[in-house]
């Protein structure tokens, strides 16, 4: 049976209509005309206030593909370097002033906060689909003990991620908690992780996922740097002293989560493969079976399976008394 969708399935798999009239626009207007382009097809009525309202949500996506293509897709702050990212920047600044017919350096300011964090969001977005939706889940019992357990001395080049990208889904029972839609605590349902180099170190790019009572969504957006030599409590203090007292509270929790789900997989512990797709397992397994040598046909599966991935969740379980 297919898992009821991820917040990864709401902004992204559901909005591919969106997403690919951004894309088409992009290419065939570039970044500095593509929002005037659209607001131009609605006045001539060959699109809809909907189609345009939601290719213009996605345009900043639609560079970020491309850029993050150039630059290495892991690579953030690389692609915030690029010209073509800059750009678009001043572009989507530009077009959002214009439209609410306000341009101080006040509001330009607000703006560019929030396109960043629209930038950081999409990135996030744009990464999980390229790296294959990897899919994680922790059981809650051992959820609960890794946070309590995971040595907070443990040194940051030690800890090892499964891949660079993916999402851990975590059960409400697992008693982690963030800040929900209006402040209130809420349980964290999902972390999607990105890792990318960073000086003397690396870099976890964490999107923490709450979902309320009525079923609403709130995301806190945590960049936890873990500096070679370095202990994964200095990650945590390093980037509290960063992020200010509005940083949501369940960082910490979320960090030794990782670092304890990163040292259950390096030991070898449990963990279950759950398949949902009869398709992709038959990819998966055609794959494995197909020799290295044979790239063309390892390139061509991969592309299936792209379609269809991951296709499984891969679920860390205590191990058995």
């Amino acid at each position: 049976m297919r898992p009821s969708p991820t917040e990864f399935d709401r902004q992204y798999t559901e909005q591919r209509r969106s997403i690919e009239l951004a894309r088409r626009y992009l290419e065939k207007e570039g970044v500095s005309r593509m929002y005037d382009a659209l607001s131009k097809e609605v006045e001539r009525g060959r699109l809809s206030v909907q189609d345009a309202s939601g290719a213009i949500r996605f345009g900043l996506l639609a560079v970020i593909e491309r850029v993050a293509e150039r630059v290495g897709h892991t690579h953030y702050v690389d692609m915030l370097k690029d010209e073509e990212m800059l750009d678009a920047l001043r572009s989507t600044l530009d077009d959002i002033c214009r439209r609410k017919g306000v341009d101080t350096f006040e509001f330009r300011q607000q703006w560019a906060h929030v396109n960043l964090q629209a930038v950081l969001r999409d990135w996030h977005l744009v990464v999980h689909e390229e790296r294959g939706r990897q899919r994680y889940e922790v059981a809650a019992d051992l959820a609960r003990r890794l946070v309590k357990e995971t040595p907070g001395a443990v040194l940051a080049q030690t800890l090892k991620l499964p891949t660079d990208a993916f999402v851990l889904l975590v059960s409400p029972e697992a008693g982690l908690v963030g800040l929900g839609p209006d402040g209130a605590p809420a349980p964290i349902t999902e972390i999607y992780v990105v890792e990318s180099p960073a000086p003397e170190g690396k870099a976890w790019f964490l999107w923490l996922n709450m979902r309320d009572a009525g079923n609403r969504a709130a995301r806190a957006l945590i960049n936890v740097y873990l500096q070679d030599g370095k202990t994964l409590d200095d990650a945590i203090a390093f980037t509290r002293e960063q992020g200010g007292p509005q940083q949501d509270a369940g960082l910490e929790d979320c960090c030794r989560l990782l670092a304890g789900v990163a040292r259950h997989l390096a030991e070898g512990g449990p963990v279950r493969e759950v398949w949902y797709d009869a398709t992709a397992r038959e990819l998966h397994e055609k794959l494995a079976a197909t020799p290295k040598s044979a790239k063309a046909d390892r390139e061509k599966l991969r592309e299936r399976l792209r379609a269809v991935s991951p296709g499984r969740t891969l679920v860390l379980e205590e191990p058995s008394s």
